[in-house]
């Protein structure tokens, strides 16, 4: 029952994410994230709001809990594999930002 709940406001928080960049005229640009460094990914959070940066840290956490079949999300461990990942990137700017993902994240 909790996972149903927990799937149900993941989704409602895409739709109002998703409103909300539609409200203030907004268009998404896709992220390949297979081949994006962490230059770029550092780059891109600076230049993006709060609600796009949470939807592309929520969007690596699905991706790391797919790879490591994880289907728990926790909330602190969200909170520090993210500061990982941008206290990792910073120090390799020329890394995969997908392997420094899977480095902090699972490994």
């Amino acid at each position: 029952m909790k996972k149903i709940v927990v799937v149900c406001a993941v989704i409602g928080l895409l739709f109002a994410f998703s409103a909300s960049a539609m409200a203030k005229g907004k268009k998404s640009e896709n992220i390949q994230f297979g081949t994006l460094t962490c230059q770029e990914f550092l780059e891109g959070v600076a230049e993006s709001d709060e609600e796009s940066v949470g939807l592309i840290l929520m969007w690596i956490d699905g991706y790391l809990s797919g790879v490591s079949g994880d289907t728990e999300l926790n909330w602190n461990g969200f909170e520090s594999m993210s500061t990982a990942l941008a206290e990792t990137c910073a120090k390799s700017p020329k890394k995969k930002v997908l392997d420094v993902a899977k480095a902090v994240g699972i490994e």
